[in-house]
């Protein structure tokens, strides 16, 4: 009996030690197993590239991209000019164009000659004679006086210096209304100019016209009517202005007689004049009428009668030069 329950403990114990080496071995094969998945795992992450990496990656080289745009200095916007400096407009024959100038405003043009056409008035003579002489002609030995003195009416006894400058200040008027350049040898009576020195100013303005404006007078009072005076074609600068200045006298003169109602005493042909015979650029020279005649005289002295003769002028030079 003794012998069986030492026989059953002695199997019970061997079975409690078989149960816990079985139950450690399976514990230690399941850690085992258990270690060698981490093990696995980790090598899996080391060698598959990782998806967290490349978009962290890719999120780095964003943020350094933006950081470099963001320190990349930007270029300084241009400013938009104003709506009113943007278009310049110019006026042209008294014609008005508007030009459009884009995004960048351009200076104003400073417009000395509106269009493109000078216009010089020589009023006549002054309130004194000038008997100074000066040579009639470029390399000629013949001397002239500079300014003998004018005309005076025979009734009004009005003097020529002054019908002459009024009514180049009338024309002067009307031409810049019209869009013209218009520069005047003269703006006083007591002004007493040589010819050579009158023609200069017009070579130098290089003048589309030089238009000097007188009145008549003869020995007897019958005579009457208006003639226009233009340079006879006998030296190198009468030579190249003949054709212009003869052709643009008709032109005036027939405008002038025209619509002012007078009698049209045609154009004459002068070699002998100082101021003509000195221009480079064309010149005619208009005799307004006789002071010498009663009903011309008085014509003359009247204003209403000047300002006619300043518009049959201004029109007929607005005929020829455009």
């Amino acid at each position: 009996m003794k012998k069986n329950l030492a026989l059953i403990i002695g199997l019970l114990v061997v079975f409690s030690f078989t149960g816990c080496s079985a139950k450690d071995t399976s514990s230690s094969k399941s850690v085992a197993v258990s270690s060698q998945k981490v093990i696995e795992d980790s090598s899996a992450k080391q060698d598959k590239p990782s998806e967290d990496k490349d978009n962290s990656t890719k999120d780095q080289a964003s943020t350094v991209k933006d950081t470099k745009e963001a320190e990349k200095p930007k270029e300084p916007v241009k400013p938009t000019a104003p709506a009113s400096d943007a278009r310049t407009s110019t006026t042209v024959s008294n014609k008005s164009t508007t030009s459009n100038n884009s995004t960048k405003a351009q200076p104003a043009p400073v417009v000395t000659n509106v269009s493109g056409k000078v216009i010089v008035i020589d009023p006549g003579h002054a309130n004194r004679s000038n008997l100074e002489k000066e040579p009639i002609a470029p390399g000629s030995s013949q001397m002239k006086i500079k300014d003998g003195g004018g005309a005076e009416g025979v009734v009004t006894k009005t003097s020529e210096q002054s019908i002459n400058l009024k009514v180049a200040f009338k024309l002067r008027d009307l031409l810049q209304s019209r869009g013209y350049t218009v520069v005047m040898t003269k703006t006083r009576e007591d002004q007493s100019l040589g010819n050579v020195e009158r023609a200069e100013i017009g070579n130098k303005a290089n003048a589309a016209l030089v238009i000097r404006i007188h009145a008549d007078s003869a020995d007897t009072s019958s005579a009457k009517g208006a003639s226009m005076l233009v340079p006879a074609a006998i030296n190198e600068n009468t030579k190249a202005i003949y054709a212009a200045s003869k052709n643009y006298g008709a032109a005036i003169l027939n405008t002038m007689v025209n619509e002012v109602g007078m009698k049209n005493r045609g154009v004459i042909e002068s070699s002998d004049m100082t101021g003509f015979n000195w221009s480079k650029v064309p010149v005619v020279l208009v005799e307004m009428g006789f002071l010498s005649n009663v009903e011309e005289d008085k014509l003359l002295s009247s204003q209403a009668y000047q300002d006619k003769l300043a518009k049959g002028l201004a029109d007929g030079i607005n005929q020829v030069i455009k």
